[in-house]
């Protein structure tokens, strides 16, 4: 079994992070938290990490890929690696996750060297699971390795955070973001790369993930439903309908919230000489329904009526395409329980 390539060197933006990690661990300490968005190789990162700790031969902070633990590792049978995260259909971590798996870190390391956990998406363990995990973090077991990894750093306890010693990571600048998505799908164009990127945040890996998928075909047939809804040849309940039954429907808001971005830049960024036929009122729409947007997204995640959610969204679209005064958006920062419910 020979050794791969280090994370840096398939993601190349996460180099500077590498480097940090590296002179981190010169003297590991028992808790890390990786903090930064999604689709950007935190996982990936925090699996190297891991390895390269229960590596009985580990060289320049890299796993050997060769001893036993290696291969146990590389199998996923290695038994002093634990792995925590949400169950399938839970809406988060429950307390006896956790005490379960404090259970296995108190006994005593098959392997005789360190014990790890990953807790994937740390924001998600529930109040009594932070209390639960918080302790230990406070007396951990001799040779315990703790690895928490959070796409939303934000929603920590600040007691949690302060007993990590904490990894940022952040999206890759756009050029380098599209050199590496051309390396990896030769066959895009720059207009798909360029597209991807900014429906996926700047995500290179959410951005080849969504090119792999065939889900321009879904931005093209949002983009088409969208020139019909302004022209009276169909309805939004219709379009909202055939939204709904996409896999992952909540990517609308994306659509949506990177049009709002695009008509807004096409008036902050015109060259000398340009004219523009927008108004002060136009511009105050696309902003505030930019703000709508991301409302409306949180509604959705907080179960209100999905289909009323995207109707009105779809309808205030519609609305700011048709005046020129600023209007008021059905969604508001704070909206009122049960308001779309």
């Amino acid at each position: 079994m020979s050794q791969s390539l280090a994370v840096y060197q398939t993601y190349p933006w996460l180099t500077a992070q590498w480097q940090q990690w590296q002179q981190l661990s010169g003297r590991l300490g028992h808790a890390y938290l990786f903090a930064g968005p999604k689709g950007i190789g935190i996982n990936e990162f925090v699996k190297e990490v891991a390895h390269a700790a229960l590596c009985k031969q580990p060289h320049n902070g890299q796993a050997c890929g060769q001893c036993s633990s290696c291969h146990l590792f590389v199998t996923q049978q290695h038994p002093d690696f634990f792995e925590l995260r949400r169950l399938e259909e839970k809406k988060d971590i429950s307390v006896d996750q956790v005490r379960s798996l404090i259970y296995k870190l108190n006994e005593t390391s098959h392997q005789g060297g360190y014990k790890v956990t990953w807790i994937e998406g740390v924001e998600y363990l529930n109040q009594s699971a932070f209390n639960a995990l918080l302790k230990t973090l406070e007396e951990p077991a001799k040779k315990t390795l703790f690895l928490l990894s959070t796409h939303q750093v934000d929603r920590l306890p600040p007691t949690i955070k302060s007993r990590c010693q904490q990894l940022n990571f952040t999206t890759p600048a756009m050029p380098e973001a599209i050199s590496w998505l051309h390396a990896q799908y030769p066959q895009g164009d720059d207009a798909l790369i360029k597209r991807a990127l900014r429906l996926n945040w700047g995500a290179p890996l959410q951005a080849l993930e969504w090119i792999q998928a065939g889900m321009f075909d879904e931005d093209s047939q949002w983009k088409n439903d969208l020139k019909q809804i302004q022209s009276g040849r169909k309805t939004a309940s219709q379009s909202v309908a055939e939204w709904l039954k996409w896999q992952q429907p909540e990517r609308v808001f994306d659509y949506f919230y990177q049009w709002s971005v695009s008509a807004v830049r096409s008036v902050m960024y015109q060259t000398e000489g340009q004219t523009s036929q927008v108004t002060n009122g136009q511009v105050q729409n696309w902003l505030r329904f930019q703000q709508a947007v991301l409302t409306a997204k949180q509604n959705w995640l907080a179960n209100a009526n999905k289909e009323l959610v995207l109707e009105s969204l779809c309808l205030e679209w519609l609305s700011i395409q048709q005046s020129e005064t600023p209007l008021q958006t059905v969604f508001q920062s704070r909206i009122q329980k049960g308001a779309l419910a």
